[in-house]
């Protein structure tokens, strides 16, 4: 699949879901805002966004954010407000994204 075809599903899995997307130098950031304490909200941001960064070939890089997994849910959930990032080499994605602006 072409780098152009991979920004576009991973603007249509972020659209489709409720997330917003930006870029991060060599990488990409996701985030679903919520009401504040709205653990339903907060789980489906969960159970979709690995799978909406699994979109985003990057390799090599890290994983983070407010997830489930780690304190930063517990924050996340508090705010409302869901981010998860994510960093590696793809460049030619990033470009591809970045024309998506």
């Amino acid at each position: 699949m072409s780098s152009q075809l991979q920004a576009q599903a991973f603007v249509s899995a972020c659209t489709a879901r409720g997330f917003k997307w930006s870029l991060l130098g060599s990488g990409v950031r996701i985030t679903k805002t919520f009401t504040p304490e709205d653990k339903a909200a907060f789980s489906d941001a969960d159970m979709y966004a690995y799978h909406i960064l699994a979109l985003a070939p990057l390799r090599g890089g890290s994983v983070w954010g407010t997830d489930g997994g780690s304190v930063g849910g517990h924050v996340g959930l508090k705010n409302g407000e869901y981010v998860l990032s994510k960093t590696g080499t793809g460049a030619n994605f990033i470009k591809a994204l970045s024309r998506l602006v």
